[in-house]
């Protein structure tokens, strides 16, 4: 029996200070990894900066309550079960392993001139990952990359200015819940009377 096989792995879960800003002002900094070693003395090696070196000094306490001590003799799925962790705690606003990303809806008014039935105002949804600003200045100046444009055509040729008034006050904390927000929203315009364009 060689030493892979032997090797039993689990799932460690240490709360941290904020080494980055929080996603969620209410949900701590996380760390999620696979793990050989008992849970406590990996804990108390992160702290001392052995392997991630930013971690050092940082660990407030290990979340057993989320943790899996080591128990699977597979690494793949040990890898999956950490896959799972991090984007169940993802989901949730939890800052995991140093990833701030967040997902916006935002809301582009649109010249009404250039259609016959603006309603109470002719706008375009879409969401995003970067800034609502940084996203309307790439649908102006039609920005693309090697792969494929980054603007709506829509909104190249008739983008007035952002309306976040218009846009929900909340953040998404991943791409699913922020493209199912951008489509409810875009039809919740439309309920209203908007003529809305985006809102895949």
């Amino acid at each position: 029996m060689d030493l892979e096989t032997q090797l039993q792995y689990g799932v460690i879960v240490i709360e941290l200070k904020d080494v980055v800003p929080r996603r969620d002002p209410s949900l701590p900094n996380i760390y999620v990894s696979v793990t050989t070693m008992d849970l406590e003395q990996r804990t108390e090696l992160l702290n001392k900066g052995k392997s991630s070196a930013w971690l050092k000094n940082n660990v407030t306490s290990l979340r057993h309550d989320l943790s899996i001590a080591p128990s699977l003799t597979a690494y793949d799925e040990a890898k999956d079960l950490e896959r799972s962790i991090i984007n169940t705690l993802r989901s949730q606003g939890y800052t995991v392993n140093r990833n701030t990303d967040i997902w916006t809806v935002y809301v582009i008014e649109l010249d009404s001139k250039a259609t016959t039935n603006p309603g109470k105002g002719y706008v375009y949804v879409g969401e995003t990952m970067k800034s609502p600003e940084a996203r309307f200045a790439e649908h102006i100046g039609r920005a693309s990359n090697s792969k494929t444009k980054l603007f709506a055509s829509v909104v190249a040729n008739h983008g007035k200015r952002l309306r976040m008034d218009l846009a929900p006050k909340r953040r998404y904390f991943d791409v699913q819940a922020s493209k199912k927000a951008e489509s409810e929203w875009a039809e919740h315009l439309r309920n209203l009377g908007y003529y809305v364009k985006g809102g895949h």
